[in-house]
């Protein structure tokens, strides 16, 4: 089936649109060709509908609440005499207010539904301007306006995936298509929403980072009051639960793969060897090439046009594949394409076998670094292999000048590391 703006170049899914007309001054008349980065429909779908959503959150900007931010500027650039009703767009508004007795807000909100927006605006501007009088929530600004702002001012200065984030979290706080005013929101409302995440601290914590930038730049537009405090701000989220992920002995894997519904993905097995036997990450696996480096065939790990690249500056490596998988690999891992449904496979296996949170599929990782340390290999010589940060010259440019890094040493390690037998 035919998805709108979704393109294919060289197996890669890329956003292709022109800007909508009242989005231009925005976003400029230009096709906008985005590389989504991914060789998977199915996420190239999700990523075309978070730019639209982020497109569709700038366009609100130009609902009633931008109507009211022009009265109010008109309101207080000071060239009126704000005690005379005269600058109302529509003063029949007085007379209604008079005739109806309204006392409250409350009141004028019944009465005022009778008039336009524009009237309503104009209206709630001027109660601002003379007196303070917050508005209805219609006519403040909101945080899915807030987010429409951060997008066009970071759109081009990070990645866009990261830029996706600020957009899923939104929708997480307030509900996909919902949205509320941002001077609305308080802290024991953030405080609430934080205790019914059934997420790690970590994941917390970016939500949070997330929404206090949005709060942030709206504050330093001046579209809310700056004297406010971020709701957003120092909030405590206790000791926290990251997770320290535990050696997974081979018979525990072996258990796992046993679990594994091969007949629909057979491959499942042999990349669960290749994690406990070389210790990548797992998308790693999933989005790296094969070249051959001093006669050996190796994984190399670096960004791609469909992949941004490795978790750290460290992970760009080579590392050596195993020459009892080396014929199947080459065969293979260029058709493997879904790294996280592979991980949810291995979860629903794993929980099977285990329902200890700190076993998972990263496990590998560390069970691989664990035994290259038992056959007497320097933390420094293992961190080279598996693109961790820890350790003097631990980086590509540390793998240039620190003596003692070669491709066959890597090999020598993948090789010597015990065997999973399976």
């Amino acid at each position: 089936m035919r998805v709108s703006y979704l393109k294919e170049r060289h197996k890669v899914h890329w956003f292709q649109r022109f800007p909508p007309k009242k989005l231009q001054h925005l976003l400029g008349t230009k096709l906008i060709s985005i590389n989504l980065k991914t060789q998977d429909r199915a996420v190239a779908v999700r990523k075309v509908d978070l730019i639209l959503a982020e497109w569709e959150a700038m366009l609100t900007d130009k609902g009633d609440s931008g109507v009211y931010r022009k009265h109010l500027e008109y309101y207080e650039s000071g060239n009126l005499d704000l005690t005379e009703p005269e600058p109302l767009i529509n003063p029949d508004i007085w007379s209604e207010l008079t005739e109806a007795k309204a006392r409250s807000r409350q009141d004028a909100e019944v009465v005022l539904k009778g008039f336009s927006a524009d009237d309503q605006a104009s209206f709630w501007a001027l109660q601002k301007a003379k007196q303070g009088t917050v508005p209805p929530p219609q006519f403040q600004y909101s945080i899915r306006q807030g987010l429409a702002s951060l997008i066009a001012e970071k759109k081009g200065t990070i990645d866009d995936l990261s830029l996706d984030k600020f957009t899923m979290v939104v929708d997480r706080f307030v509900g996909v298509g919902d949205d509320r005013p941002l001077e609305g929101i308080s802290r024991p409302d953030v405080v609430l929403w934080v205790k019914s995440l059934d997420k790690a601290t970590g994941t917390k914590s970016t939500y949070l980072s997330c929404l206090k930038q949005i709060f942030e730049i709206a504050q330093d537009d001046g579209r809310i009051n700056a004297q406010l405090a971020n709701p957003f701000s120092n909030i405590k989220l206790g000791k926290s639960d990251k997770v320290r992920y535990k050696f997974m002995p081979d018979t525990m894997l072996r258990e796992i793969v046993g679990k594994f519904a091969l007949n629909k993905n057979p491959d499942d097995k042999l990349i669960a060897n290749l994690l406990r036997s070389t210790g990548m990450r797992q998308a790693e696996i999933f989005n790296c090439t094969i070249e051959t480096h001093d006669g050996i065939a190796c994984f190399a790990i670096d960004e791609t046009e469909a992949w941004g690249g490795g978790k750290t500056d460290s992970a760009k490596r080579l590392v050596p594949i195993p020459e009892r998988l080396q014929a199947a690999t080459v065969k293979k891992q260029s058709t493997w394409r879904n790294s996280s449904a592979f991980s949810k496979r291995f979860g629903k296996a794993k929980a099977k076998v285990v329902t200890d949170r700190a076993i998972a599929c990263h496990s590998l990782r560390a069970t691989f670094i664990t035994w290259a340390g038992r056959k007497g290999y320097t933390e420094q010589q293992v961190a080279w292999l598996v693109g961790h940060e820890e350790g003097k010259g631990d980086a590509m440019t540390g793998k240039n000048y620190f003596k003692g890094y070669t491709v066959t040493l890597m090999q020598e390690i993948i090789e010597g590391v015990n065997q999973f037998k399976e």
